[in-house]
């Protein structure tokens, strides 16, 4: 991992969910955040759910998650082999952490497997070029690799959470 472990407040200054989160999401939704860290946006997810997944695969950063967001239900597992139903999830979040992942296309068939026909993926991650912080540039994804992971769903909507960062929304076809 990389760039990781701003605190919520330095983070906020940068990347606030509040300004974007609304028009992203309906509430409602069975939400799943693959990669969500010590929980910065499940924090912020809780309110838009019916049911919220929070899943990392370094455990001890979901005890943080966990005081985030209480109620919500934490895997200690791997983006690419989760333990959630099939086909049960509306929306899968990744934020600032796909470009950590070593087996992307298995990620990316997980995601297949557990969304919803008509499901949506919302990522959001850091734009490739040099920043004062954050990963380094050669961890950084663009816009184009994540098109390219994510063929097999449409492409409906990009969107600027910060001046660092790019989000992209994908929905399944199939």
């Amino acid at each position: 991992m990389h760039g990781h472990g701003f605190t919520d407040d330095f983070r906020k200054n940068f990347e606030n969910p509040e300004t974007f989160l609304n028009s992203l999401l309906k509430g409602g939704e069975v939400i799943a955040e693959l990669g969500c860290g010590t929980g910065f946006y499940c924090k912020y997810l809780k309110d838009y759910a019916s049911k919220l997944y929070c899943v990392d695969a370094f455990c001890p950063a979901l005890q943080e998650a966990k005081k985030r967001a209480p109620s919500a239900i934490f895997l200690c597992e791997n983006a690419s082999r989760t333990s959630i139903p099939s086909h049960s999830v509306d929306v899968v979040l990744f934020a600032n952490s796909f470009h950590d992942m070593d087996n992307k296309i298995e990620v990316v068939n997980e995601v297949k497997r557990i969304l919803k026909k008509g499901g949506k993926v919302i990522i959001i991650d850091w734009e490739k070029k040099r920043t004062s912080f954050g990963p380094p540039e050669w961890v950084r994804m663009s816009e184009e690799e994540y098109i390219e992971y994510f063929k097999g769903f449409k492409l409906v909507n990009k969107f600027k959470p910060s001046e660092y960062q790019y989000g992209l929304v994908f929905i399944k076809n199939d």
